[in-house]
């Protein structure tokens, strides 16, 4: 049986719940992505060593001389089967965009392979985006919203139909928010980096990510929300009136996720 902390607890978070449910104002995306040309995507355009953010399987490798797209160095194919991947976590239902440059030549693809993953890396879905006989580099981009139980997004930098004697390259590899700064709490408090905002960010990850009815208010709140964010940020009047309604819910929410006292 649950002891009185247990208890106490368990109903912080169902009132927590329901506040949230009540109010649809408090739901954040992931946390925000590093300021880079890339977003999210660690040395998107090969400038530094490959280290850990990439994996690289060979043939594959960074080339620095030549045709680059911009910078002094790029990614390169060199053979059948190599590739480099890199994984980001990203949020279920929030919306992103990811680009890239690729260059290829006449008989051989360049593929930049999306793959989505769940908790457990089950393969969700995936999406494609390549390029072949190019003249130069060119850019293959989409945007796309996470599958709901999507907790990673894999990318696989790859060659189609190899050749020998032909050339694949990628260059500027990137995955951002495009709404990152219009959702309402952050549209509220005016930063994402606001400890408020960090406590509802948290009570999201550990409390309603983890069971269906949460993942559904996350859902319902994706889809609701960038209208009247946009409004919010708009009129400081409207932005210190939610934060006032925000006020109870952010207390109890970093309660909830406070690490317990020794």
């Amino acid at each position: 049986m649950l002891g009185r902390c247990g208890m106490k607890k368990s109903l912080l978070v169902i009132l927590a719940s329901s506040l949230i449910l009540a109010t649809v104002f408090t739901l954040l995306p992931a946390s925000p992505s590093p300021v880079s040309a890339g977003g999210m995507v660690l040395n998107q355009g090969f400038e530094s060593a490959l280290g850990p953010e990439w994996t690289v399987v060979q043939p594959a490798g960074r080339v620095c001389t030549g045709i680059i797209h911009s910078g002094s160095c790029a990614a390169q194919i060199t053979g059948s089967g190599g590739s480099l991947t890199q994984t980001l976590d990203i949020t279920a239902l929030a919306k992103y965009e990811c680009w890239g440059w690729v260059y290829a030549t006449a008989n051989v693809t360049g593929k930049i392979e999306l793959t989505y993953l769940d908790a457990n890396s089950t393969i969700l879905s995936e999406e494609l985006l390549s390029a072949s006989n190019t003249a130069g580099y060119e850019l293959r981009s989409v945007d796309f919203r996470a599958p709901v139980e999507a907790t990673q997004l894999r990318i696989r930098l790859a060659e189609g139909d190899w050749v020998s004697g032909e050339d694949v390259r990628f260059d500027d590899i990137g995955v951002s928010l495009p709404l990152a700064g219009c959702f309402i709490a952050t549209a509220a408090y005016g930063t994402p980096l606001a400890g408020e905002v960090d406590a509802l960010r948290q009570f999201r990850d550990q409390y309603l990510m983890t069971n269906p009815a949460g993942r559904l208010l996350v859902s319902l709140y994706y889809i609701s929300s960038p209208p009247l964010a946009n409004l919010i940020s708009k009129h400081e009047g409207l932005r210190a009136v939610i934060r006032m309604a925000l006020e109870p819910i952010t207390w109890l929410c970093s309660r909830i996720t406070a690490p317990p006292s020794p």
